[in-house]
């Protein structure tokens, strides 16, 4: 507990809080603005990116291009949005500024990290719009993504960086539970994985099995919108609770649960090959279970 205590006295963790906090009643003063009787509000995602990076600026951290890159990432996921193109052109137009943070990023040596910055960034924000989709009245892909934070903390072996994100990240869940005001938002889930993934780099490069167990804390961000394009009836697995914060809780379970085998066993492996077989696993088990459950929601219905 001593320890646990010192962490929360460190500069990085009290500037993430004040960047959190900062960013909480950003949001907020934002939701009031615009009128309470509003569909959340989709910039969760963009302040906790923002609170991320201005904390890791102010903690004397190197960022290279993340700031700019991570900009064009959500501008161009922005202008995709307003010319009304497809869904698909999305992760199109933030590739160039995934590319550009990969390259340039000072927070790893490692080339396959920087290839996952590059592929991921697309991939997981188009998959994270896609699950807001669904369940943004919920408040969902912000509290998921709080908690793919704390299974950071627990799987990197140097926890400065992921001190800043875990801050942000808890602190702006109150941006989304237990009162719906805002989402994560399609620019935002583009930008907090990016910075998501910085944060991973740095802190994992002693041991690189925890950036594998740290990028699958995103959990069931990637699997639901896969699950539910297989199997449509999946969706019932969610909507089946009540939409409110208690049922929020109860939907983050099976998230939880994925963090927690995903931080304290894949990330553990001292080589990366046996953690991308845990987090295989783990994914494969999870989706299992999705399509289980679904069955037996059509079955229920049918009879």
């Amino acid at each position: 507990m001593s320890d646990l205590l010192a962490l929360l006295d460190t500069p990085y963790f009290r500037a993430g809080l004040r960047l959190g906090l900062a960013a909480l009643a950003a949001g907020w003063a934002l939701r009031f603005a615009i009128g309470r009787d509003r569909p959340p509000i989709p910039v969760a995602g963009v302040l906790i990116a923002a609170a991320t990076l201005a904390g890791l600026y102010l903690t004397g951290e190197q960022l290279g291009p993340a700031v700019p890159a991570v900009i064009a990432i959500a501008v161009g996921v922005l202008v995709a949005r307003f010319a009304r193109a497809p869904m698909w052109v999305q992760p199109l137009a933030a590739f160039p500024g995934a590319v550009w943070l990969a390259i340039g990023t000072p927070a790893t040596t490692l080339s396959w990290v920087r290839i996952l910055i590059a592929v991921l960034v697309p991939v997981a924000g188009y998959l994270i719009s896609d699950f807001e989709m669904r369940h943004d009245k919920m408040g969902l892909g912000v509290i998921f993504f709080a908690l793919a934070t704390l299974g950071v903390f627990a799987a990197v072996p140097d926890t400065e960086q992921a001190l800043i994100l875990i801050a942000a990240s808890v602190v702006v869940v109150l941006l989304a539970w237990p009162w719906v005001a805002g989402s994560l938002g399609p620019e935002g889930g583009y930008a907090v994985v990016a910075v998501f993934l910085v944060v991973i780099a740095a802190g994992g490069e002693g041991r690189p099995s925890s950036i594998i167990g740290s990028a699958a804390c995103l959990g069931l961000l990637l699997l639901e919108p896969v699950i539910v394009r297989i199997r449509p009836s999946a969706i019932k697995l969610v909507t089946w609770v009540r939409q409110n914060w208690v049922g929020a809780m109860i939907a983050s379970v099976p998230q939880f649960i994925v963090v927690v085998l995903c931080s304290r066993v894949a990330a553990r492996f001292q080589t990366e090959l046996p953690a991308v077989l845990v987090v295989a696993l783990v994914f494969a088990l999870a989706s299992m279970a999705g399509f289980y459950g679904a069955r037996r929601v059509n079955e229920a219905a049918v009879g």
